[in-house]
């Protein structure tokens, strides 16, 4: 009897001190696992946040359409200066080489008032998204506007052609919105890569020539408008024929225009450790403090 109850007596402290160590590893590993939970909580919250940039970046960019100076194109994904523009023949300089500057003076300065409006809501556009991204190191922005030309034969030698002809239309687009009042320009941009280094905003000129993209074709018919390359007529100018030269032409001059590309580059997201220092000190704390607890 007495060996019995010596044995019970021993049993309890064994059970009492196995029982606390599990409860101790439990408590540990659950500490642990609740850290780690947080580390990761955190790399989530601040990817989240990323996103909403992104996600507020381009709904700033899409108002533009509602201006009524663009239209967006689903398909191509860029967005079209709708002020139709028509040059005079081989010409690029939209402060006096319009087509109407030929016949009606009203008219072209008309013309140049709308694009410089234009203008005005591509500036604001980008206002708009450098103060809602200032304290984003991590997003700046591309401006590119691309010339196109239509496929009305122009092809003298290798600097005077269709390509570089779209290419002089788009720079001299953005030379007329970069301009002093004072020189006949609209003054705006005037805070860019170009003259700030701190601005996140840089303007590219591009010429896409014949081959830029959407484009207008001609298909015939009493409706002989498409954008449907699939729809198109005729391949090239020579296979046009004498009856439907006026007609093809009216629908080529459409495609002597501009793209307006408002693109965020976004910077690399870090997800790297050292992006989490912060919050990997505060889990292990917690941890210390939990486990002294």
């Amino acid at each position: 009897m007495e060996f019995g109850r010596k044995n019970r007596e021993s049993f309890w402290p064994s059970y009492v001190d196995i029982m606390t160590t599990l409860f101790a590893v439990m408590l540990i590993l659950f500490a642990v696992s609740y850290a780690r939970f947080k580390l990761k909580e955190g790399q989530l919250e601040m990817l989240v946040n990323e996103y909403k940039d992104i996600i507020d970046v381009y709904s700033t960019v899409d108002a533009i359409d509602k201006t009524g100076y663009y239209a967006y194109d689903k398909q191509y994904l860029k967005h079209t200066l709708t002020v139709s523009i028509a040059y005079q023949d081989k010409e690029y300089d939209i402060s006096n080489k319009l087509q109407y500057d030929l016949t009606n003076k009203t008219k072209a300065d008309q013309v140049r008032e709308k694009i410089r409006r234009a203008g005005r809501e591509v500036q604001n556009i980008i206002s708009d998204l450098e103060e809602n991204s200032e304290n984003s190191k991590n997003i700046k922005f591309l401006i590119v506007i691309e010339g196109q030309s239509s496929k009305i034969p122009f092809n003298d030698n290798d600097w005077q052609n269709n390509e570089t002809l779209s290419y002089l239309r788009a720079k001299f687009l953005k030379k007329f919105w970069t301009d002093p009042v004072s020189e006949g320009g609209c003054g705006l941009f005037q805070r860019t890569s170009e003259n700030d280094v701190n601005s996140k905003c840089e303007i590219i000129v591009a010429g896409s020539g014949e081959g830029g993209v959407p484009r207008y074709y001609y298909k015939g018919g009493i409706n002989p408008m498409s954008q449907n390359p699939a729809e198109e007529k005729y391949s090239s100018i020579k296979n046009v024929s004498p009856e439907d030269f006026a007609a093809w032409r009216n629908v080529e001059q459409r495609n002597q225009r501009f793209l307006i590309n408002i693109i965020p580059i976004i910077g690399n997201i870090d997800v790297t450790k050292a992006k989490f220092e912060n919050i990997l000190n505060s889990a292990t704390l917690y941890l210390t403090l939990f486990i002294s607890a």
